[in-house]
C-alpha cells in the first residue's frame, strides 16, 4: 500500500512539474507545494499541515528538493491521512 500511495504521489508530482514553464511549476516553498494540493483528492488543510509538520521550514524543503526528486516516505505516509 505504501509504495502505492508514493508511486500515485510521484506520478501526481511529475504531471504538476512537467506542465508549462518550468520556472512557474518549481515548488519554490511549502506553500506552492500546498496549493498544488487536489481539492477532490485531499482535505488541503490536512495536507498543508502535514508538509509543514513534516519539513518545519522553507529552508529545510528546499534544501531536500534540491537533492531528492520525490517526496519523503514519511511524508508520502502522512498524506495518505489527509485523503479524502
Amino acid at each position: 500500500m505504501k509504495s502505492l500511495l508514493k508511486s500515485c504521489l510521484f506520478v501526481m508530482l511529475l504531471i504538476f512539474t512537467s506542465c508549462g514553464n518550468p520556472e512557474e511549476s518549481m515548488n519554490k516553498t511549502m506553500a506552492d507545494f500546498t496549493e498544488k494540493c487536489i481539492d477532490d483528492v485531499y482535505d488541503c488543510d490536512c495536507y498543508g499541515s502535514k508538509v509543514k509538520e513534516h519539513f518545519k521550514t522553507d529552508e529545510a524543503y528546499i534544501k531536500y528538493y534540491e537533492t531528492h526528486g520525490e517526496i519523503p516516505d514519511e511524508l508520502a505516509e502522512a498524506l495518505f491521512d489527509c485523503m479524502k
